[in-house]
């Protein structure tokens, strides 16, 4: 064996430990990978990942491991976070749960004096006196006005109620009014007008109106409040009003139920005009006159007595009417279409106009001999008028009224002025439809039939030879209106509820808004034994 052949034996019996070392690494990573996507898939994630560390540590260079390292720590991470969210949302469904089950205790403000609950007993004490004791039990001071009577006698008997209701019954009974200077301090005068505007504060407040007029809105608060000053800008719709506090919560309370966007409508109207018209003339047209004139003897002289006396066959010249055949029929159909639509609101009129407006002339002469021409537009066609209602129930009822006119003829005075004869057809009714519900109205018809002949006297009226010696002209026309309307609504009124609807505003003297239900403080209390002092509290 030479050299040559040896060297050649051993780059052969390189190359194959070289692929054998190959392919044992494979084996190797191959083997790595497939216990660990054996572990994971039986959830041991963990585990497949240290035995593929242990792996890449030995070889730490290879590629395939190392992604399969990251795509196992990816998969950890992953299943590390979804059971965190999972636990978040068993925690608080948990702590949802428990909320829903404790009972809901509502935070009391801070009581005063005036929410303490008392029985009282004072059968014809003093308004001094029954203050003096609330003095005591409830801590509250009063100031009178000069004008207060405080001996005048108040007998009254309630149990269990607070001492904010005990004195507004008392002061009321007894024309009084109160105004609270703090927690524990009240003012107490005459519910008289000139001592209101002593002591009541007032309020001024600036409503911004959207939908209803600011006019409107002064008027209802006038009314209804009796407000005591009252401006309403129109220009920008604003209400402002002057008045006590309690006063501007109701009057708040008023215009939250009135101003509300007014309801809308669009209504699509299909009108449809039919017209049939028919002609028919067959005949024969046979002269009808027969026309003599004498001619003159000489050429171009004029014709004398003479000639009309000598005058023959010869002389004569006839003008006879050229004879002629009739056969003649027409058949038209017209069909005129319009497809409105059209929005409006609430009890608003809408209008349609579809047609020409036609000049008339007319002529003006004074006694000066002076002439004017004036002219005036007529509207010629068709013409439809709606008026919508909407109802809360969304329904609508809508007031119709329509009318189709065409030029029926000309007419001519004697000056020469022209004008025309104008023919209508109107319809007016009301309907009341459902949102989306159609209506037809139809039966405006007009039919006209015009029957003509000329024939010749007396041979014309034979039954069936009278046809050779006449012509006959028959025409007919018939016109039909039909119109389709259907509402649709865009906007409705919602039905306040009843505690939007209906408020308490108290005493036409003295409005303030309605006071805690006391339908339970009724019950009667007996009388003490023995009798109490002239003022009592428990």
């Amino acid at each position: 064996m030479n050299i040559e052949s040896l060297g050649h034996l051993i780059s052969r019996m390189g190359c194959c430990f070289f692929l054998a070392a190959m392919l044992g690494a494979c084996a190797t990573n191959s083997l790595a990978i497939r216990e660990s996507e054996e572990l994971a898939g039986q959830g041991r994630l963990d585990e497949a990942l240290l035995r593929l560390e242990s792996a890449l540590k030995e070889k730490p260079t290879n590629a395939e491991l190392r992604l399969a390292v990251a795509q196992t720590r990816e998969r950890i991470i992953s299943r590390q976070l979804q059971q965190i969210q999972e636990q978040l949302k068993q925690d608080n469904d948990k702590r949802q749960r428990e909320e829903a089950q404790r009972p809901v205790i509502a935070e009391k403000p801070a009581s005063t004096g005036l929410d303490k609950q008392i029985n009282v007993d004072f059968q014809g004490a003093t308004l001094l006196q029954i203050c003096q004791v609330l003095y005591r039990t409830a801590g509250l001071n009063f100031i009178f006005d000069k004008e207060v009577v405080l001996d005048q006698p108040i007998s009254i008997t309630m149990r269990r109620m607070p001492v904010r209701d005990v004195l507004a019954l008392i002061l009321l009974s007894q024309q009084l009014e109160q105004r609270p200077i703090n927690a524990d301090t009240v003012m107490i005068y005459p519910n008289t007008p000139s001592k209101a505007r002593d002591y009541q504060p007032l309020t001024v407040r600036s409503f911004y109106l959207t939908n209803i007029e600011a006019k409107t809105a002064a008027s209802t608060l006038r009314t209804i409040l009796k407000a005591r000053d009252l401006v309403a800008d129109e220009k920008q719709n604003v209400v402002v009003m002057r008045d006590t506090p309690e006063a501007i919560r109701m009057a708040e309370k008023l215009l939250a139920v009135h101003d509300m966007p007014e309801p809308e409508v669009m209504l699509e109207v299909e009108i449809l005009e039919v017209k049939r018209s028919r002609l028919q003339e067959l005949g024969l047209l046979w002269p009808s006159s027969l026309m003599l004139t004498p001619l003159a003897s000489a050429a171009g002289a004029p014709v004398t007595l003479k000639d009309l006396t000598k005058t023959t066959s010869a002389s004569l010249a006839a003008a006879v009417p050229t004879f002629g055949i009739n056969a003649r029929a027409e058949n038209g159909d017209t069909n005129v279409l319009a497809n409105p639509r059209i929005r409006t609101r609430n009890r608003e009129i809408a209008k349609i106009m579809i047609g020409d407006r036609v000049p008339n002339i007319t002529t003006t002469s004074t006694s000066t001999g002076f002439v004017a021409e004036s002219v005036q537009y007529l509207d010629i066609g068709l013409k439809l008028d709606v008026q919508p209602t909407i109802y809360l129930d969304n329904e609508v009822a809508i007031r119709i009224n329509l009318e189709v006119s065409n030029i029926a003829g000309i007419v001519q005075s004697k000056s020469g002025t022209q004008a025309f004869q104008i023919g209508t057809r109107n319809a007016s009714t009301v309907l009341r439809l459902k949102d989306g519900e159609n209506q037809v109205l139809a039966g405006l018809i007009s039919d006209e039939e015009r029957s003509s002949s000329n024939k010749v006297p007396g041979l014309g009226e034979l039954p069936i030879l009278g046809r050779l010696f006449g012509s006959t002209r028959d025409e007919g026309q018939k016109t039909e209106l039909v119109l389709s309307i259907t509402p649709r609504l865009l906007r409705n009124t919602k039905r306040p509820g009843i505690d939007q609807a209906e408020f308490s505003i108290g005493p036409e003297t003295a409005m303030r808004p309605a006071a805690p239900d006391m339908s339970y403080f009724t019950e009667a209390v007996p009388a003490p034994t023995p009798p109490a002092a002239p003022g009592g509290v428990r």
